[in-house]
């Protein structure tokens, strides 16, 4: 895997190896991120402390996320992404290690932060390395692939993590998380490569031509990418998506644990259901770019609204309830691909600081949803729950579809428009040099 991807990947078949290499960085972080929950009374026990202190190990990890995201993501758009992406996963590698040795709460949360760092700087890069070395066509499907290993990490890496932490002790866990970080950067070290930040294979439609970065400072930078044509929409619309989502999804245990009560399985069954219908994105990415990625962001995010209205009353029937949540994480799932897709390819120069903004919308998100609407849970309940999320969803629903209108009408007034997808002309230029040069 290299930052220059061969003729064949370019041009005719998909880059598997690549796309996996990427997915397995986001398993190890995403799993990092997500398996703490079932670990903290056995952390607790181990340092004779409270759960509540441990857990805010994961308020540690989250913030650290964010900050790693706006200070260490934009590098990418300086210096090679390949360079970035294996800085960041041998950081999160050093967190992992040092939180299986830590012999205090402190060494711990220190271990947290620096992992944390790490993931804010690895999962924007990885998405803005798809931006400019998977071709257009591809893009959708290839980010679908990794945003799919998020729900791996819940479906595969949480319970295993579980397992091993209570069958051999919670230090194994992360210790096993530090093995898998360590060999994907060995694949990334190995890989190698030339090229930089700004790859010509990322060229997207409408985006700029790419340039050297700008000497001017990082606040500078920062302010132009974030400026640049439709990023503003579309970070708002993540933003607005996640705290819908997170809102939901943070009591959607409590709920169901009222509904069929703390000790059945049922409540893990349904959560199970939600990943596996999250991990659809695999698959349907490819549906996206044949049909049009803003075409279908806009479609997925009308049918979020009730969805997310309706999942409340569906804790009430079990087999609707069924149906609700896988088909909800099958949507939030291809939500969370298009936006991010999308966002990639708004512009070449500054694609890792918009998807620094992309991490961070997220995460802000996130950690609203997850601390303002436990109060309201509280006092209304999940109905009331959900048809503020619903709301919620609407406005991010409303926001692209004007985007997404306002492109279409400046598509059809311009004089070009119904001519080739300007990416697709490029990658067709690109191979014809390629043959022309072989023969």
């Amino acid at each position: 895997m290299s930052d220059r991807l061969n003729g064949e990947e370019r041009f005719g078949g998909f880059p598997l190896l690549t796309v996996l290499a990427l997915m397995a960085g986001i398993f190890a972080v995403g799993s990092e991120e997500l398996v703490v929950s079932p670990l903290l009374v056995g952390m607790a026990d181990s340092f004779r402390t409270s759960v509540a202190l441990m857990a805010l190990s994961v308020t540690v990890y989250g913030v650290a996320t964010a900050i790693g995201a706006l200070i260490f993501a934009p590098l990418g758009d300086r210096m090679s992404r390949r360079v970035s992406l294996t800085i960041g996963m041998t950081m999160f590698v050093l967190g992992t290690v040092l939180c299986a040795l830590a012999p205090s709460p402190a060494l711990l949360f220190t271990g947290r932060a620096l992992a944390g760092l790490a993931t804010g700087a690895f999962v924007p890069t990885a998405y803005a390395f798809v931006g400019d070395q998977i071709p257009y066509r591809h893009r959708g499907r290839a980010m679908g692939i990794i945003v799919s290993s998020w729900s791996l990490s819940l479906v595969l890496g949480v319970p295993m993590g579980s397992f091993v932490g209570g069958w051999v002790g919670w230090r194994w866990t992360f210790g096993l998380l530090a093995i898998l970080g360590a060999l994907v950067t060995l694949v990334l070290v190995r890989a190698g490569g030339s090229g930089n930040a700004t790859g010509n294979a990322g060229a997207t439609p409408g985006a700029e031509a790419a340039a050297e970065p700008s000497d001017r400072g990082w606040v500078r930078d920062a302010a132009r990418a974030f400026l640049a044509p439709r990023v503003p929409t579309y970070v708002l619309a993540t933003f607005l998506n996640m705290l819908g989502f997170y809102g939901m999804y943070t009591f959607l245990g409590s709920a169901l644990q009222y509904r069929f009560g703390t000790g059945s399985s049922m409540t893990g069954i349904m959560i199970l259901l939600y990943g596996l219908g999250f991990a659809t994105s695999f698959l349907t990415g490819r549906w996206a770019d044949e049909w049009g990625k803003e075409r279908v962001l806009v479609v997925l995010l009308a049918g979020l609204v009730p969805a997310l209205a309706l999942i409340p009353q569906a804790t009430r029937w079990t087999p609707l309830l069924v149906v609700c949540l896988f088909l909800w994480g099958a949507m939030q799932s291809l939500v969370v691909t298009l936006l991010s897709t999308l966002l990639s390819e708004c512009s070449q120069q500054h694609r890792g600081a918009i998807l620094a903004f992309y991490s961070l919308a997220t995460n802000l998100g996130v950690a609203i949803g997850a601390a303002v609407f436990g109060s309201l849970f509280t006092a209304y309940g999940f109905d009331a729950l959900g048809w503020v999320c619903a709301a919620i969803t609407l406005m991010a629903f409303a926001l692209t579809g004007w985007a997404h209108r306002g492109r279409g009408e400046r598509t059809a007034g311009h004089p070009t428009a119904g001519a080739q997808d300007p990416e697709a002309a490029v990658d067709q230029a690109r191979g014809a040099k390629v043959v022309a040069h072989e023969d």
